[in-house]
């Protein structure tokens, strides 16, 4: 019998919802988005287990992948030249250790070049736990049989950080809804695709409303991790409704600028489509 251990890490990209927990790390808020003559922004990480925890904060770049939305990561020298956030922004602090609901401040501030182009740049702040229980090998009696594999487990979450330069400059719009049926429930899936147009990028949320011929309108579902960074011009929705059917009328979709506090979200589009028996 073989003795392997295998490391594990969990990426997550990470959108806007106020205050997220991913059971051991609470992370507010889920993006740094600096602006405008704004030079700096701060979050707060919060140990949500029950053990002191250690994590070590780098950066990491990951590009949008069109349709999906989802992302790869991108290593040094695979970036064609392009200029990200990485190169000309620091972060402090570069390790922290926290106890039992103890909680730190992060602060990223950029350090603008003179000549930068109006745009968006863009890397991910990673917050990687570092596990303190490494197995040491050399105290371990093996069998002849047996393989020896040091083995560390880790754990790592990931939030986008942005730099946007110039008159803010994004236009979204949308595609013709489609609809689907979740096995596990029963109820329908709104399948919806969205373009992004423009330099810069969003995060946002979606919210979608039915109204009956002859009734009064319902929203009857929403998502909040709908970002369309600049490496993409469409992305594809899917977004779980609380209904299991639409009868005959309106549906209408709403798309929100959603980053950091709520009472700066406003509505970037919004289209209604019209839904058959």
């Amino acid at each position: 019998m073989k003795r392997i251990i295998f490391s594990i890490l969990f990426i997550c990209s990470l959108c806007a919802i106020s205050i997220p927990s991913f059971a051991s790390l609470i992370i507010t808020p889920l993006q740094a988005v600096i602006e405008g003559r704004e030079r700096r922004v701060q979050g707060v990480l919060v140990n949500n287990s029950n053990t002191i925890s250690t994590y070590r904060v780098e950066w990491q770049q990951l590009n949008q992948v069109q349709g999906t939305g989802g992302y790869v990561e991108i290593k040094d020298g695979q970036d064609d030249g392009k200029t990200n956030l990485k190169d000309f922004a620091v972060f402090s602090p570069r390790q922290i250790t926290l106890g039992p609901r103890e909680k730190q401040t992060v602060r990223v501030a950029v350090r603008r070049p003179a000549d930068l182009p109006d745009g968006e740049y863009r890397s991910h702040l990673n917050f990687r736990i570092i596990d303190k229980q490494d197995v040491d090998q050399s105290r371990v009696n093996l069998n002849e049989n047996e393989r020896r594999v040091k083995a560390r487990v880790m754990a790592s979450y990931s939030i986008p950080a942005i730099y946007r330069k110039g008159e803010y400059d994004v236009d979204v719009t949308f595609g013709q809804p489609s609809f689907s049926v979740n096995p596990n429930n029963g109820r329908m899936l709104v399948n919806l695709p969205v373009n992004r147009s423009g330099i810069h990028g969003v995060i946002g949320q979606i919210e979608i409303f039915h109204t009956p011929n002859g009734g009064q309108e319902t929203m009857i579902g929403s998502l909040a991790n709908a970002n369309l960074f600049t490496d993409i011009t469409q992305r594809n929705f899917t977004i779980l409704s609380r209904v299991t059917g639409l009868s005959a009328g309106t549906l209408r979709v709403v798309f929100s600028k959603a980053e950091g506090k709520a009472e700066t979200h406003y509505v970037m589009a919004e289209a209604s489509f019209p839904v058959a028996n």
